[in-house]
């Protein structure tokens, strides 16, 4: 399928903001020009060669493997050209008429007025509370759409800080100077990516579609680009401002704008919890920040700015009374008659009807429907049928209302139910069976309610997704297989799917199965790899069977599926028995140190379409790593400093969710405790690190960071939550306190070069912590672990202190 009208829109849409930013004095028309005769270049290049490709394919039968992609890619590409060269072409219509008269370039206004930048510590805080919670809220939103996993989280992340970098590098060479112009185009700049990011999945996807590491990038990157350049060359305009009206420092501008994203952060935990939701929170944003930049730069009346007040508080408290989130939700779910919607800490919740069948959405897929009688009937007859005498069962996750029918089937006397988001029960009609099972619904971390709960089970039922993050790798560690066996009795029962069945496992997906595979090994005696609509692995110290028709027979259990209508014990247990000798006893165990199933679910991600692995690459490579050789000498120390921090954020952040059982809790704590590090570190001259050389400052960085390293599988077995939570808000305190230190210390310019040195600085700052986010969760802890991770941030402090010029004095 050929998106015409989808990618023709988003060339139209690209080019008419390039237009506007031009137009509103952000960059120059030559500027403009080049950006658009590159595009035109770059798409005329790819569709030229995918052209030659094909051609040769189809004259001289040569075996091309990208012919596929290529055939669509040069239709796209194609399309791209086509729209943006005629707009381009019609804009550019006079330059063609007068192509040898000169033109002077305009030199737009050359200083800030006064009146606009009274308030300029306001404004720099109002920015920075507006940055931060967009991010936070807008991440949310592409994470549910895109799957979350820790490679799509990275690249998020240094989409939005590369994105704003772009902007800070436009700023340095920007001759606008007009803040009321520049804070207008910023309040509304939001509406624009909102307005992309729904566009683009009503085009481009179907209801309930992930789509790949490719297409998701792409995506996010053209979300992102309006907002976080605009936001980039925004901040650096005001810091530009305050320096010139306030003779602020660019730490002090940047720990102003620090801590309205602190208090942001904040505000949005404490809203998220229940009392708003996403879209509620985005469009209150948007109005907030919009009558900021007209009450403060452009409406003087009182009587005016009465009348505007009073408007804005009619639309806010319609905003919080109704709930829009429906209206936005139905546009993501095509075809989908949304009933409700709900944000909670842990995920959206969608109650709708497709055909006139009720059934629930979590984070945009379907989680819960009547017609699932295979899925349910496999989740619990494969596991409780082992059992000889399932009295006590706990499952994990899963529809309680979908599974229990099934489970009353068996002689079953209590179910304990773990879902950590109380709101998905609260959905669910759960049929009450007079004298049947006791049910005990348990609102926790599954991780951390079986390592503290005395309950003994018979069968534990683990219905939590495949390990595809860091979040969901815990669950397939030999730490949580340590702690399940622990809590099963005698003979007891543990099943879980480490992800979907395949008549075809290439290379990728056995080096995950083996991996789960080989962790269960080292802690239960027999493990029976049974092929459903999922793979399950079956774990006991007992012997475990394959007969699922004959079990079912002898213990009188009337299945629709699971039963001898349907299968055939014969080719159940031929297909277990091929399934265990591909598995690959020398894969390495999957430890929540060492989490390798995450690893390898991602290069099974990545693999699912070998055509998309490569130009995934490229852009990546282009986008996070070429910025690198881009960095002046000076500014490598920083670039490497703010890598190193980005990079220690996520696995601080890894860490806690590991001991705490749930990151969601505490991360804004984490976060907050960083970037008060950052902003008091650049805001606040401390004689203590004046005194010493930029040498030592980066051992001391160092040191911070091998420390950690050093005393992580420590921290890891604290018990105590307070403790642990502490610790780390603590190690992220220190490196965050001297990275904002240097930034400080490497913009105390003055005099006409103050400006572009901050723009440069600050530029290395966002470049070096793109690439940090992007390394550190999608490559090095999956595939390298945690402890290793940190020593390699260490190594990248010390290479940027090489680079950057050892020894240098500031």
């Amino acid at each position: 399928m050929y998106h015409v009208a989808g990618t023709s829109s988003i060339a139209i849409i690209l080019y008419l903001i390039s237009y506007f930013l031009y137009r509103n004095g952000f960059y120059t028309l030559q500027i403009h020009r080049k950006l658009w005769n590159s595009i035109l270049a770059l798409t005329f290049l790819f569709t030229a060669l995918a052209g030659i490709f094909l051609a040769l394919q189809i004259n001289y039968k040569w075996n091309i493997p990208l012919t596929g992609f290529l055939l669509k890619w040069h239709v796209e590409t194609g399309v791209a050209m086509a729209f943006a060269g005629f707009f381009h072409l019609l804009w550019h219509v006079s330059y063609y008429l007068r192509l040898f008269e000169k033109h002077d370039t305009p030199s737009g206004e050359k200083t800030f007025n006064n009146t606009d930048t009274a308030g300029i510590k306001v404004n720099l805080f109002i920015v920075g509370f507006i940055s931060s919670a967009f991010q936070l809220l807008l991440i949310r939103e592409m994470m549910n759409l895109t799957g979350g996993y820790e490679l799509i989280t990275g690249t998020f992340l240094a989409s939005w800080l590369i994105t704003s970098a772009i902007g800070s590098v436009i700023a340095g060479k920007s001759n606008l100077y007009n803040l009321k112009r520049i804070n207008l185009i910023f309040s509304v700049s939001p509406l624009v990516s909102v307005f992309l990011f729904l566009l683009l999945s009503r085009l481009f996807l179907n209801t309930g579609e992930t789509p790949g590491f490719l297409a998701s990038m792409i995506y996010t990157l053209l979300v992102l680009l309006p907002f976080c350049t605009i936001s980039g060359f925004t901040f650096i305009k005001l810091i530009s401002a305050a320096r010139l009206s306030r003779n602020y420092t660019p730490g002090k501008s940047f720990s102003i704008e620090t801590g309205g994203g602190i208090i942001s952060g904040i505000l949005v935990a404490i809203l998220s919890a229940g009392l708003l939701n996403t879209y509620q929170m985005l469009l209150v944003l948007i109005v907030s920040g919009v009558s900021y930049a007209l009450l403060t730069f452009y409406i003087k009346s009182p009587v005016t700015g009465i009348i505007v007040r009073t408007i804005v508080f009619i639309l806010l408290s319609t905003l919080i009374i109704t709930n829009p989130d429906i209206l936005f939700r139905s546009l993501l779910l095509p075809g989908i008659t949304v009933n409700s919607s709900e944000d909670t800490p842990y995920g959206n919740i969608v109650r709708g009807e497709y055909g006139g069948e009720p059934s629930i959405y979590y984070n945009q897929r379907l989680v819960a429907y009547h017609a699932n009688s295979v899925e349910r009937e496999e989740n619990i007859h494969y596991a409780v049928l082992q059992s000889v005498n399932p009295d006590k069962l706990l499952l994990i996750s899963g529809s309680i209302n979908s599974h229990f029918a099934e489970i009353l089937k068996h002689p079953v006397r209590e179910v304990v139910y773990v879902e950590r988001d109380p709101a998905l029960t609260r959905l669910e009609d759960i049929p009450l069976h007079e004298g049947q099972a006791r049910l005990v619904i348990e609102t926790d971390d599954a991780f951390r309610y079986i390592r503290s709960t005395p309950k003994m089970f018979d069968v534990i039922i683990l219905l939590l997704p495949p390990p595809s993050s860091l979040l969901l790798n815990k669950y397939y560690t030999v730490e949580f297989f340590r702690s399940v066996k622990s809590r099963l009795n005698p003979g007891g029962i543990f099943m879980c799917s480490p992800g979907i069945s395949s008549g075809y496992y290439n290379d990728e997906m056995l080096r995950l199965f083996s991996s789960v595979y080989n962790t269960l090994s080292d802690e239960f005696r027999n493990v029976l790899p049974i092929e459903g609509h999922k793979l399950y692995f079956i774990a006991s110290d007992s012997e475990l069977s394959a007969s699922f028709c004959q079990l079912a027979d002898e213990r009188k259990i009337q299945n629709t599926y699971v039963s001898a209508d349907f299968l055939s014990d014969d080719l159940v247990t031929a297909k277990s028995e091929e399934i265990v000798a591909l598995m690959d006893t020398n894969v390495k165990r999957n430890r929540a140190m060492f989490p390798v199933a995450c690893f390898y679910y991602q290069s099974y991600n990545l693999s699912r379409n070998i055509h998309q692995k490569t130009p995934s690459i490229i852009i990546i490579l282009t986008l996070f790593v070429l910025p690198m050789f881009l960095i002046k000498r000076r500014n490598i120390l920083m670039y490497s400093c703010a890598s190193a921090l980005a990079g220690f954020e996520i696995i601080v952040l890894v860490i806690l969710q590991i001991t705490a059982g749930n990151m969601y809790q505490l991360t804004g704590l984490i976060i907050a405790g960083l970037m008060t590090g950052l902003a008091y570190g650049a805001g606040f001259s401390i004689s203590l690190l004046n005194n010493l050389s930029v040498t030592v400052k980066s051992l001391i960085l160092v040191c911070s960071y091998l420390l950690a390293g050093l005393i992580v599988t420590g921290i890891t077995e604290i018990k105590s939550l307070q403790l642990v939570t502490g610790l780390l808000i603590l190690s992220a305190f220190i490196p965050a306190l001297l990275t904002g230190h240097l930034f400080r210390i490497f913009t105390l310019k003055s005099g006409s070069e103050a400006d572009s040195v901050t723009s440069a600085v600050y530029t290395a700052d966002l470049a070096g912590s793109a690439l940090g986010f992007i390394l550190i969760s999608g490559l090095i802890v999956p595939a390298l672990g945690i402890r290793a991770g940190i020593f390699i941030i260490a190594a990248m402090v010390i290479s940027g202190f090489v680079a950057g010029g050892a020894g240098k004095k500031l």
